[in-house]
């Protein structure tokens, strides 16, 4: 897991009261598997998260689903949710309502204290076809749990019933190229219902 992960979620927990394991998941057809469920659980709020298309080289290597909260790791083909050098995280929390600008403020504050040498840089908050939503990057040099360096490009999307979040993390310091690559995936994640304030033809161009 990522460093924001590890502060934001508990130990996860499914049926009969076992923790869940992480497993590596190889075959990149379970993604639409692990799309339906995110999009089905927006669509009872009439809402439609569109996270985009990963990486070629990338397989979901964690799924889970507890209370509503949704999420799914993916890292590249030959690595481990435990041995990663990038990771995208996807989630869904239905009934969460803190605000993209919010959420940010609280992330980067968790951060700061699991990593006192970190840095926060917020990139762009405002609306998001109709939504409020933020961008921002957050950088440990130093992970005291991994004694790694983590990048980490964040972008939240507050919907009116769930908050969607996607992130991009590097265990490096990643290069110019590897910067626009990881922001061209967070632009392609969008939210939408089909209303004339949050119109899904608009916000899928």
């Amino acid at each position: 897991m990522t460093a924001a992960d590890a502060l934001f979620h508990p130990p996860l927990i499914i049926a009969k009261g076992k923790t869940m394991k992480k497993t590596n998941i190889v075959k990149k057809l379970m993604l639409a598997a692990v799309m339906l469920p995110l999009a089905a659980q927006a669509a009872q709020a009439a809402e439609k998260a569109s996270f985009g298309e990963p990486p070629k080289d990338f397989k979901i290597g964690y799924q889970t689903q507890q209370n509503g909260m949704i999420m799914v790791e993916l890292v590249p083909q030959k690595q481990t949710v435990d041995n990663w050098t990038q990771m995208i995280t996807l989630q869904s929390m239905a009934g969460a309502n803190p605000g993209a600008e919010g959420f940010r403020n609280n992330m980067a504050n968790l951060w700061q204290n699991a990593c006192p040498k970190s840095s926060f840089n917020p990139i762009i908050e405002g609306e998001e076809n109709g939504y409020s939503g933020a961008l921002w990057q957050l950088t440990c040099e130093h992970n005291p749990q991994t004694g790694k360096p983590e990048y980490t490009w964040f972008k939240a999307i507050q919907g009116n019933d769930s908050l969607y979040v996607k992130q991009y993390a590097f265990r490096y310091a990643p290069n110019k190229k590897e910067i626009h690559n990881a922001l061209d995936q967070l632009r392609k994640f969008t939210v939408c219902d089909n209303s004339e304030q949050h119109p899904c033809s608009k916000s899928r161009k």
